[in-house]
């Protein structure tokens, strides 16, 4: 959402002359300001998303305007519009083949355009899209606060979104060796919006609770994966971290996007204690029951309360009852391919077995039996996990 080069364009292409010579592309993209730059040392100051227009004072050679459009890919602005007529009067084919392929829409308008007047309306449309962008964002934020609200929320957004047809949410984790700061976090969410910028239907994306949060409205599941891959893309050349996404099921109506939420980051949190790229929450299996519950507590007791006889029988004896019991569960009871994980004699495995039968005071003989204890080891290994 928010005004986009192509909002410019159907809006005021006639008013101000605007031609768009290049990257057609990128016209989705959506501006956060327009700035006005006539020297390259203010780039710098750039948050990244700006608009950026010149009179070409300071760029008059076609080198030096081909080093100006690089660095301003470089700082993530969003397009080049070039007032021509005094300073610049060509574009060479060099120039427009470049943005072309880097899809950097490049327009330009003539000098007797007032540029002060289009700066000042690209920038009010600007204000107003940011303005409604932070209502949308709020109004769904609070309704994650307070689901009791869903109703309400969902009257405010009837304008914005379909609400009554499906919404999904992804969550993505931002691994860094230190916390991220405010600044970190606003360049981060630029860089990731940008990656959204050609999803046709409505969304939300915002930072919420340690997670970037993107809300996706009537998204088909094919362009679900090419929003991923340029994520995946975009993070591996310009963001330089590592990104974990869990993606939640596709749920109807509003009222229902909470729990596409909560799944989104239950995926999310198995994703980056697995290390896995990402997971569809629909895809984890008997994972869906472990990560959707938000007290890690009781899985630690259940883990405890099942395997703790056979872990102090272990720690006091030196054996391996709970691999042994690991290996009967993973084999089906089959001693034969215990044997050889193992590298253990048959009756060294009856003896052990007889032992956590003891023990446990079970008979792990039917699949309510062994069902307990096979629990108790998939959340071994997301507590082993966890401490790595």
């Amino acid at each position: 959402m928010g005004f986009t080069i192509d909002d410019a364009l159907r809006e005021f292409k006639k008013n101000y002359k605007m031609t768009l010579l290049a990257g057609e592309d990128g016209c989705s993209n959506a501006m956060t300001w327009v700035q006005m730059v006539e020297d390259k040392t203010i780039l710098q100051q750039l948050w990244g998303k700006e608009l950026v227009v010149t009179t070409g004072l300071g760029f008059q050679s076609q080198k030096k305007l081909k080093e100006f459009i690089e660095q301003l890919v470089k700082y993530h602005s969003v397009g080049l519009v070039i007032n021509t007529g005094k300073y610049v009067f060509d574009i060479d084919q060099e120039i427009i083949d470049y943005c072309n392929e880097l899809s950097f829409p490049l327009l330009v308008v003539p000098w007797k355009v007032h540029i002060a007047d289009m700066i000042k309306d690209f920038s009010y449309h600007c204000l107003r899209a940011e303005r409604d962008d932070k209502y949308i964002n709020q109004t769904v934020m609070d309704t994650l606060i307070n689901p009791a609200i869903i109703e309400e929320s969902r009257n405010k957004l009837a304008g914005d979104f379909d609400v009554e047809n499906d919404f999904q949410v992804m969550a993505i984790s931002v691994e860094t060796d230190e916390e991220l700061g405010m600044m970190e976090r606003r360049s981060i969410k630029f860089q990731l919006e940008l990656c959204f910028e050609k999803v046709e239907g409505n969304y939300s994306f915002f930072w919420f609770d340690g997670y970037y949060i993107m809300i996706f409205n009537n998204l088909e599941d094919s362009a679900l994966v090419e929003v991923i891959n340029e994520m995946y893309k975009r993070a591996k050349k310009r963001l330089h971290y590592t990104l974990h996404l869990g993606i939640g099921s596709k749920m109807v109506d509003f009222r229902n996007m909470i729990l596409s939420y909560k799944r989104a980051i239950a995926a999310c949190k198995m994703a980056k204690q697995f290390n896995y790229p990402q997971i569809y929450f629909d895809d984890m299996g008997v994972y869906q029951l472990l990560f959707i519950i938000e007290d890690q507590g009781i899985l630690r007791q259940m883990y405890r309360s099942m395997l703790g006889v056979l872990i102090d029988y272990d720690q006091k004896h030196n054996m391996q009852l709970e691999e042994t019991l690991y290996q009967y569960l993973k084999f089906d009871s089959n001693q034969k391919a215990m044997a050889e994980s193992l590298y253990m004699h048959r009756n060294t495995i009856n003896y052990r077995l007889n032992k956590i039968k003891e023990l446990t005071e079970c008979q792990l003989d039917s699949f309510e039996e062994k069902m307990p204890y096979m629990l108790a080891f998939y959340i071994k290994e997301i507590v082993e996990k966890k401490k790595k």
